[in-house]
């Protein structure tokens, strides 16, 4: 007969928790080492003093796969991340035409060696350096790198690269989004074909700055890519009349960053056969 057992008291063959023939407790219980109280069979600590008394079970080794998994998985994510950005520290393209260059360049020169690296950007930066550039800086290193094949004229390596710049500047602290932040992801937005996403971008620059020449001129593009020639020549001569006023392009690290792009509205001056975006 399952669960029977012999009573400790009595000798009787007996089940259940008590003896029918003496009523001697059948199931002996544990005694906490340290004052005595009585435990649960499957008690971890004392509920009385809160003394340990037993281990807390093993987990399975498949239980360990989830996270044996998701670290090898960042593991490859940073080492790809390390070799998009090594391959992006290259000389720049042009007058980078859709970025305007990057913070403290000189324009047409090579970008800066990463802290460690050889001249020219040709060394790889370590795990160090690419944690010390947090997440905008990593984020802004990919949009430059997307930026850089779409106007060497490879579209494909520039379609590969969005979708990963696009989520390193989803990981980018809520502190660190600025205004050129989101200009960055509205050109990627644009080079995706989606312009109400770009707008988007351009209507939170403005909320914040109604003024901010990015802001309007990524509204301008966004409303070229619709198709809307009025709008975007209403933002474009906003820009006109602001550098006007101030005289001159303010010395605004985003600005600056994108002198580029505001000079080439400023020289076009309402579609008159003026000097381009690109600068020619």
């Amino acid at each position: 007969m399952s669960g029977v057992v012999t009573c400790p008291r009595c000798g009787s063959a007996a089940s259940g928790n008590f003896c029918a023939e003496c009523g001697a407790p059948l199931v002996q219980r544990a005694a906490c080492p340290a004052c005595q109280a009585p435990l649960r069979p499957d008690a971890l600590y004392c509920t009385a003093c809160g003394t340990p008394v037993g281990a807390p079970p093993r987990k399975p080794r498949s239980a360990l796969l989830p996270w044996v998994l998701s670290g090898l998985a960042l593991v490859v994510f940073s080492v790809m991340i390390a070799v998009l950005v090594q391959r992006g520290s290259v000389t720049r393209i042009g007058d980078m035409t859709m970025t305007g260059g990057l913070p403290g360049e000189v324009p047409g020169g090579p970008v800066a060696a990463p802290a460690g690296g050889d001249a020219g950007g040709a060394g790889m930066p370590s795990m160090e350096e690419l944690a010390a550039m947090g997440p905008r800086g990593v984020a802004d290193r990919l949009f430059e790198r997307v930026m850089r094949e779409h106007e060497g004229g490879d579209f494909e390596r520039a379609a590969f690269f969005i979708d990963m710049a696009l989520q390193a500047y989803e990981a980018v602290p809520p502190e660190e989004t600025d205004a050129d932040s989101r200009f960055h992801v509205g050109l990627l937005r644009l080079l995706m074909g989606e312009s109400g996403l770009a707008r988007e971008m351009a209507d939170e620059i403005l909320a914040e700055a109604p003024d901010h020449l990015l802001g309007l001129l990524l509204a301008a593009r966004a409303a070229d890519f619709e198709g809307d020639a009025g709008a975007a020549e209403a933002f474009r001569d906003r820009i006109r009349t602001l550098v006007e006023e101030a005289g001159g392009i303010p010395d605004l690290p985003e600005y600056q960053a994108h002198r580029t792009l505001i000079e080439g509205v400023l020289q076009a001056d309402g579609g008159d056969g003026g000097e381009g975006e690109d600068g020619t």
